[in-house]
C-alpha cells in the first residue's frame, strides 16, 4: 500500500543521506613524520595529507610538506652516541607546533638513516638508535622502536622515484605520461631508479602498482659513491700517490691559492679541470660487463629512459650555485647536459681561491666553495659513468609544487599505506563518533517518518 511505500523510500532516504554523510565523515587529514637522518644533518618532515576525497589520491592526497634542518647528523654523534637523541629534540619540539595537540598521540613518527649512518660501524649504529628510540618514545607523538631504522639504499631510490613522480602526477591512472627516471646524489650514496620494460636475469626491477596503474622500475642504490665520500676518496688518492714524495701535495681539484689538511697531510690548490677529471675517474675503474647492460663498476643498468631528474647534490652544485648562468637559485630547477656542467667546471676550476669565493659568495655553501671545482667535476664524470651521452639533457631540480624533492614523502606514502593496511580504516575516534552518530540519526528519520511502524510483514 502507499503508506508501506512511502516508509520505504523514507528508509532508503534516509540511508542515502547517511552514506553521504559517512563519505565526509571519512574525509579527513592526517598527520605523519618522517626523519631524515642524513649525513650532513638531521631534518624532519610533517606531513599532512587528505584521506577519502575520491579520485586516484583517494588515500593520500598531500596538502603539505613542513620542514626543518639541524646540524650535524646523527653520525656526529659516533665517540658520544648517548648524545644522538637528545639532538632531535629542537626536531621534535618544531613538529609539536605543527600538528594539532588532539592529534599528536595518533600521528606516527619515522626515523630513517641513510649511508652516512651506514658507514660508522655496526656498534655505533645501533648504539646511536638505541638513544633515537629512548628520545622518540617519550616525545608523545605515536612511535615504535623499530620505525627507527637504518634505511636500505634501495628503498631509499625507491622512495625518491615515488615522491618525484608523485608529485609530477605520473604514478596513477591515467597512463598518460610516462614516469621519469631519478638520480638521488646524497653525501654517502647515489641512486638511480626508472621505470623500464627490459627484463633480465640479473634482476634489480621491483613490481609496483599504484591505483591499479602497473609500473617496472630499476633500483639501483651505489653505496660510497655519494658527493662527501667521493671527496673523501679523491684525497686519499692524492696522499696515496704521492707516499712519502713532496710536500704539500698539489691537489687539481682545489683553487690555486687555497690549503687543506687530510690527516696531517698538507695539500695547496692546483685547480685544473682536466687533471682533476682524470683523478676523479679512478674511483671509476673499468670493470668487464657479464649483463646485456652496465653502470659502472659492472652492474646492470637497462637502458636509460629519455627523461630524468636530478636532486640533492645534483641540484645543490649545479643550479643551486648558479654554475651555468651565475644566477644562484635556493629553489627552482634547469636544464643541463654532462658537457654543459663540464664546460662550467673547466671556468670554476680556472679561478682562484679569492675568485671563488668572490663569485659564489652569495650562494648557501659559500663557506665551502673551494669544495666546488671537485664537486662539479664529480658530477660531470658520474652523469656519464651512469651511462648518459654527454649532450643528454637532465633536469635539475630541488622543488616541485613547492614540495622539497626528497625521498621521504615517498616514504610517508608507503608507510601511511602500510598502517591503513594494518590498521583497518585508521579512522579517528572523533570520525568514528561521527559515523554512529549519523546512522543513528538516519534511523531516527525513518522511525519518525513512519510513525514507528515495524519493518515486519504487512498488514
Amino acid at each position: 500500500n502507499s503508506d508501506s511505500r512511502g516508509s520505504e523510500y523514507m528508509l532508503t532516504h534516509a540511508f542515502r543521506l547517511a552514506l553521504v554523510a559517512v563519505g565526509v565523515a571519512a574525509s579527513e587529514v592526517r598527520y605523519g613524520l618522517v626523519f631524515d637522518a642524513g649525513s650532513s644533518g638531521s631534518r624532519i618532515h610533517v606531513y599532512s595529507w587528505r584521506v577519502g576525497g575520491g579520485g586516484p589520491k583517494d588515500q593520500f592526497d598531500l596538502i603539505k610538506d613542513d620542514l626543518k634542518k639541524i646540524k650535524p647528523g646523527l653520525s656526529a654523534y659516533k665517540a658520544d652516541t648517548s648524545k644522538a637523541g637528545a639532538s632531535l629534540r629542537e626536531l621534535i619540539d618544531h613538529a609539536k607546533a605543527q600538528v594539532p595537540a588532539d592529534l599528536v598521540p595518533t600521528t606516527p613518527v619515522f626515523l630513517m638513516a641513510t649511508a652516512g649512518l651506514r658507514l660508522v660501524g655496526e656498534t655505533a649504529k645501533d648504539e646511536i638508535l638505541k638513544s633515537v628510540c629512548e628520545e622518540l618514545s617519550s616525545s608523545g607523538f605515536l612511535f615504535k622502536c623499530e620505525w627507527a631504522t637504518l634505511l636500505d639504499g634501495q628503498d631509499e631510490g625507491l622512495y625518491g622515484w615515488v615522491t618525484v613522480n608523485y608529485l609530477l602526477d605520473r604514478l596513477y591512472p591515467p597512463a598518460s605520461n610516462p614516469p621519469v627516471g631519478i638520480i638521488d646524489l646524497g653525501g654517502g650514496s647515489v641512486q638511480i631508479v626508472f621505470a623500464t620494460d627490459t627484463v633480465d636475469a640479473a634482476g634489480g626491477t621491483k613490481a609496483l602498482d599504484f591505483g591499479g596503474r602497473s609500473h617496472s622500475a630499476y633500483i639501483k642504490s651505489h653505496l660510497g659513491y655519494g658527493l662527501d665520500e667521493a671527496r673523501k676518496q679523491i684525497l686519499e688518492l692524492l696522499v696515496l700517490r704521492q707516499g712519502a714524495g713532496d710536500r704539500p701535495i698539489r691537489n687539481p681539484c682545489l683553487p690555486t691559492g687555497s690549503t687543506l689538511k687530510h690527516k696531517d697531510v698538507e695539500m695547496v690548490g692546483d685547480g685544473d679541470f682536466k687533471r682533476c677529471s682524470k683523478l676523479v675517474q679512478k674511483l671509476f675503474p673499468p670493470t668487464p660487463c657479464a649483463h646485456s647492460s652496465c653502470s659502472f663498476g659492472g652492474v646492470y643498468q637497462p637502458p636509460l629512459p629519455s627523461s630524468v631528474y636530478g636532486f640533492s647534490y645534483m641540484y645543490d652544485r649545479t643550479a643551486a650555485i648558479g654554475l651555468l648562468d651565475k644566477v644562484p637559485a635556493v629553489f627552482g630547477e634547469q636544464s643541463m647536459s654532462a658537457s654543459d656542467i663540464e664546460a662550467a667546471a673547466t671556468e670554476v676550476c680556472s679561478l682562484s681561491a679569492q675568485q671563488t669565493a668572490d663569485r659564489f659568495a652569495n650562494t648557501q655553501d659559500a663557506a665551502k666553495s673551494s669544495n666546488y671545482c671537485g664537486d662539479v667535476t664529480y658530477v660531470s664524470v658520474l652523469i656519464g659513468q651512469l651511462g648518459f651521452a654527454p649532450t643528454t639533457k637532465l633536469t635539475m631540480t630541488n622543488k616541485i609544487r613547492d614540495v622539497e624533492l626528497v625521498w621521504t614523502l615517498g616514504a610517508m606514502l608507503a608507510k601511511s599505506a602500510d598502517l591503513a593496511a594494518g590498521g583497518g580504516s585508521w579512522l579517528s575516534t572523533k570520525s568514528v563518533g561521527m559515523l554512529v552518530g549519523v546512522c543513528a540519526l538516519a534511523l531516527c528519520c525513518f522511525r519518525g517518518s513512519s510513525g514507528g511502524r515495524s519493518l515486519g510483514k504487512r498488514t
